[in-house]
């Protein structure tokens, strides 16, 4: 690979090849020149990629040896926005833990929000204090995406409680001010 070839965060576009089967499915994309990238098909069916295409690709990872690791563009989502997510379902998770010192036992609980994309697919969000009830219930949970790899999205919670509070209080607020 050429030193500097790529930049790390930039966007390059890439041909999608052809498609390879080595243990599981693989999807091959080619640079200008034409090196070679191996992307799992698995990862990206939702993506609707055609053979024979150029790609938007981020520079995901650029590692100490040179090695480029790309991130073809979601259809749909962008890095940085903020969306709507289908709530699924919260999942609590207790572990007892003992202290010797106190000689006593304590329940360590752990909450992750299951949410599903336009895809159906289904991401961990974590919540916010506010949300951390074993029956906690919504229709949608506000996310920001920070990152996605090999196709799977990382989301960060940034849900606010009770939206219509919020925005009466917000109002009143600028009432306040403007008076």
């Amino acid at each position: 690979m050429a030193q500097g070839k790529f930049i790390e965060g930039q966007v390059y576009e890439f041909n999608y090849v052809k498609d390879v089967f080595i243990e599981e499915e693989f999807m091959v994309f080619e640079d200008n020149d034409k090196e070679r990238y191996l992307l799992p098909k698995q990862s990206f069916l939702t993506y609707k990629l055609e053979q024979n295409s150029l790609v938007k690709c981020l520079i995901s990872r650029i590692d100490c040896k040179g090695k480029v690791s790309i991130e073809p563009e979601h259809p749909y989502y962008k890095i940085g926005e903020i969306y709507d997510f289908n709530f699924v379902k919260m999942l609590v998770n207790e572990e007892t833990e003992f202290n010797p010192v106190m000689d006593k036992t304590y329940v360590k609980k752990d909450y992750e929000i299951i949410v599903s994309d336009i895809n159906g697919l289904e991401h961990k969000v974590i919540p916010k204090r506010w949300q951390r009830k074993k029956r906690y219930e919504a229709e949608s949970v506000r996310c920001k995406l920070v990152k996605i790899i090999q196709g799977r999205l990382l989301l960060q919670n940034i849900d606010e409680p009770r939206p219509f509070l919020n925005k009466v209080l917000k109002t009143l607020i600028t009432k306040i001010i403007d008076e």
